[in-house]
């Protein structure tokens, strides 16, 4: 039985095999010969038709795939060669550029005809073409500033005025200062050219949009903003403005706003006290109580009466006229020494032309140093000048002198040599500006004053201080902010101080009790001897209050004594 389903296992197994051979051999076709041998072996096997296709494909797509990543890997390469061809024709380009005449390279684009005017520099064959330019300005022939105030300064501060109202403040006052004349010292003011002086309407122009009408004008009345002033100087006129701050207050007038109306009324009054010596001319403008020239301005001032305000302006300037053909303008009073109110009012014309417009600029300090601003105001120095006994022979300087102030009024109240140094620059260069100011506008009213040198700088290092010291008689120092270490390296400069020099200080730099001992005898408080002063109100700007100032004398001869006694000379 098994050898029987055995047997059958086996037959059926080669009739299957003979099927498969037979299944697998390739068909005739027509033009095959009938003896062409066949390949009857099992273990070859023929594709079929189908599969060989879809290999064909797959090959094909391997191949196109390697192409693209064999085009992408020599792109780099070929860009290279790209701008290595491009190079070269450029240069070939330049070449030939080089030898081409004026009509054919004019024809050659912006940016050839810039090659050909390059490479024409650089071989000197031909000229360059021109290249279009924007046309030149005239340079205006500069005129001489006139004595008289007017001029590119004026001009100048009104095209920064001109900064739009947008603009920060910041800016606008840092424009208007930069407007303003460069300041020189004594040293550097050799030159006979005269310095613009600035005019009541510039010193309004800086800051017109705050500025409104003073007086009131009636229907068919010209509104006139400006008039002309008469000064004593010859031709000498000053254009003054009659518009106000829109914040003035009548009751109470602030420093820092600049009123042209009573400016002009203080200009008229100072004139005629001291500037024209005439008892008629006085009288007209002084004298008369009720119908004065300086009455009528007052009144029409006070009335806002502008017609009124003009003509009385007019008048002065017709009798001050008449004063300079009779030569009768000059100083009523001894050169030597300016009363004190005129030298205040030109001090403070000074101020409220270059100072009073930017006025917050002097605000960028750092609190609590020794670099906090604080003025001492005209009342105050003209005692300074009494209690030191300045005359016009006298060495003065100010050390922290700010804006200058002190310097410029010393200057003019007693004529003598004046100086300060000022280590902030914004306050030292307002210092430097008004010295200039100050120097034209005595011009202007032909009055003498002493030389004028203002230095910016720290005084604890400057070589001009060094300098100057052993040859000062009188030293003033606002030390009411100054802090225990810099009033000690005060005290070793004072120890370079000549015989009587007397320093003036708002805080004592030796107690009013001080005993001189061995102990303290090589110390600089045992050379100075002191003496306590009040001042009262409105005399310094950081306090509406009193207060009080200290004169210190350089005063040897009790530590002489005090040596001599112990046989130590």
């Amino acid at each position: 039985m098994d050898l029987f389903f055995g047997a059958s296992t086996n037959a059926s197994r080669e009739q299957q095999s003979a099927k498969v051979r037979v299944e697998e051999r390739p068909a005739k076709t027509p033009n095959a010969s009938v003896n062409a041998p066949t390949d009857t072996s099992p273990t070859r096997r023929a594709r079929p038709q189908q599969g060989d296709q879809t290999h064909k494909e797959d090959r094909r797509r391997s191949q196109q795939k390697d192409q693209s990543h064999s085009e992408e890997r020599r792109r780099p390469q070929h860009d290279d060669r790209k701008r290595r061809r491009r190079l070269e024709e450029h240069r070939d380009e330049r070449h030939t550029l080089k030898k081409l005449p004026t009509s054919e390279s004019s024809r050659l684009s912006p940016r050839n005809s810039d090659l050909v005017n390059a490479n024409r520099e650089r071989v000197g064959s031909l000229p360059p073409s021109p290249r279009p330019r924007k046309s030149p300005v005239r340079a205006e022939r500069k005129k001489p500033a006139s004595s008289v105030a007017v001029s590119s300064l004026g001009q100048e501060i009104e095209r920064c005025a001109s900064v739009p109202v947008q603009a920060s403040n910041v800016r606008r006052q840092k424009a208007l200062v930069s407007a303003m004349p460069s300041p020189v010292d004594d040293r550097e003011a050799d030159s006979d050219e005269p310095v613009a002086v600035v005019s009541s309407v510039d010193a309004v122009r800086q800051s017109e949009s705050q500025y409104e009408d003073y007086f009131r004008w009636q229907d068919g009345e010209d509104r006139l903003q400006t008039i002309e002033l008469h000064l004593p100087a010859s031709g000498a006129t000053e254009s003054y403005s009659l518009l106000m701050p829109k914040s003035f207050d009548r009751e109470s007038e602030s420093r820092d706003e600049y009123l042209p109306v009573n400016d002009l009324i203080s200009t008229v009054r100072a004139i005629a006290l001291y500037l024209v010596d005439s008892s008629d001319f006085r009288h007209k403008v002084c004298g008369d109580k009720e119908n004065g020239i300086l009455r009528q301005l007052e009144r029409a001032r006070n009335r806002l009466n502008g017609r009124d305000f003009v003509g009385a302006v007019h008048e002065f300037n017709r009798l001050l006229d008449l004063e300079r053909v009779s030569s009768n303008i000059g100083p009523v009073f001894d050169k030597s020494h300016i009363p004190s109110d005129l030298a205040i009012h030109i001090v403070e014309q000074t101020y409220n032309r270059v100072v009073a417009p930017t006025v917050n600029m002097l605000r960028q300090y750092k609190a609590f140093s020794n670099n906090v601003y604080g003025e001492i105001l005209p009342t105050l120095v003209s005692e300074f000048i009494e209690r030191a006994g300045i005359s016009h022979d006298t060495t003065f300087i100010d050390l922290g002198c700010g804006i200058g102030n002190v310097v410029l009024q010393v200057a003019a109240q007693t004529g003598c040599f004046s100086c300060g140094i000022e280590i902030m620059k914004v306050p030292a260069r307002f210092a430097r500006r008004q010295a200039q100011e100050f120097e034209q506008r005595m011009r202007l009213y032909k009055l003498n004053h002493g030389a004028v040198q203002v230095w910016q700088g720290d005084f604890c290092e400057s070589t001009d201080v060094q300098r100057m010291l052993p040859r000062a008689d009188v030293v003033l120092v606002n030390n009411y902010a100054f802090d225990s270490a810099l009033n000690q390296t005060l005290l070793q400069m004072f120890l370079d101080l000549k015989e009587g020099t007397k320093i003036i200080s708002l805080k004592p730099f030796v107690t009013p009790d001080h005993k001189i001992s061995a102990r303290n005898i090589y110390s600089p408080e045992s050379i100075l001897t002191v003496r306590r002063y009040q001042y009262w109100s409105q005399c310094v700007s950081w306090t509406d209050s009193g207060g009080e100032y200290f004169v210190q004398t350089v005063d040897r001869s009790r530590l002489n004594e005090f040596l001599a006694q112990r046989g130590m000379l």
